[in-house]
């Protein structure tokens, strides 16, 4: 007879339990029905594999060689069904994985990099610019990852949702006309900021825009912002003819001769990064990784502006948890 997953189960049970009644219990069969297959066990291997005294089932020497190997076999197996089941909840392999958040840059940089892990199929991204319905994509399965910047406002994330810290407080910038009479080699402050038009997401459509409204009259400052749009490529148009200033991730790339990116003096907006996922998910077995690579990909972004690298060497790499 040769063996099979099956036999090295009811070993295991009849060594668990001390008892061949309880262990036919446990494996859902009858005892002489269990009695009769440890028979053609102990046959086929050419030996007793258990001693039966008036205290219960114990093992021989041979059966105690034979446990050990079979719950090596056994371990592989539930390896191997942990495994499935990941695949399972994540959903069919040749599925995408479905990145979303808000983040500039790191959704490409996160999303080259997932596309080369074998446990990802391919990447789709999904952005949203409001925090709160990014994190609810995770929470209903819409998204299996999403990094997010979120303003220190409070909220409370759905409970089926888990969470890394990728920076605590990072500062918003503000992009400007590369010879906006505003700019100057450091930084400049938010009220010299608003003495210009504003241009920025519609508002009261994000917790960002009630985060900066409350901001400027903390300042007591007024906002003006005559223009609102959620298309990037509108906002830097305004910003480049100079008929607004708006912010800028602190991430963002200087452009010469176009736009500059500036830091604002001391640092009056910030937003922490965080990366959302479910717990019953592939990515939860990954997420260390993940982490790793976005904050591998973070302190690489030296050098994208002297006002990130400024605040990067002064603040940034200090506030970074440790890996």
């Amino acid at each position: 007879m040769e063996l099979e997953v099956r036999h090295l189960r009811a070993l295991a049970a009849i060594d668990d339990t001390g008892s061949l009644t309880r262990a036919a219990r446990r494996l859902g069969m009858s005892q002489p029905a269990l009695s009769g297959l440890l028979k053609r066990i102990e046959h086929s291997l050419g030996g007793a594999l258990f001693f039966r005294t008036e205290h219960g089932c114990l093992p021989t020497p041979l059966g105690t060689d034979v446990l050990a190997q079979a719950r090596v076999v056994l371990g592989g197996m539930g390896a191997i069904a942990e495994r499935a089941a990941e695949w399972s909840r994540r959903g069919n392999p040749s599925d995408p994985l479905r990145l979303g958040g808000y983040c500039g840059f790191l959704h490409v940089v996160v999303g080259r990099w997932l596309r080369e892990q074998p446990w990802c199929a391919d990447v789709h991204l999904v952005e949203d610019t409001d925090d709160r319905i990014s994190v609810e994509k995770v929470a209903i399965g819409e998204l299996d990852l999403a990094l997010v910047y979120r303003p220190p406002l409070p909220t409370t994330p759905p409970p089926n949702v888990a969470s890394v810290l990728v920076h605590p407080a990072e500062p918003v910038f503000v992009a400007m006309a590369h010879d906006h009479p505003v700019v100057r080699p450091g930084p400049v402050a938010l009220a010299d900021v608003l003495d210009h038009p504003w241009v920025d997401e519609p508002p009261g459509t994000t917790r960002w825009s009630g985060y900066l409204s409350r901001t400027c009259r903390d300042h007591g400052l007024a906002l003006r912002q005559p223009h609102s749009t959620t298309c990037l490529a509108t906002m830097l148009e305004l910003v480049h003819a100079k008929l607004a200033v708006g912010p800028a991730l602190a991430t963002s790339r200087d452009r010469p001769g176009d736009i500059a990116v500036r830091a604002l003096a001391d640092m009056p907006l910030w937003q922490e990064l965080r990366l959302f996922y479910r717990p019953d998910t592939v990515v939860a077995a990954h997420v260390e990784e993940v982490h790793a690579r976005v904050l591998s990909a973070y302190a690489a972004r030296v050098g994208c502006s002297p006002a990130f690298d400024t605040w990067w060497h002064d603040q940034g790499q200090e506030l970074l948890p440790a890996v």
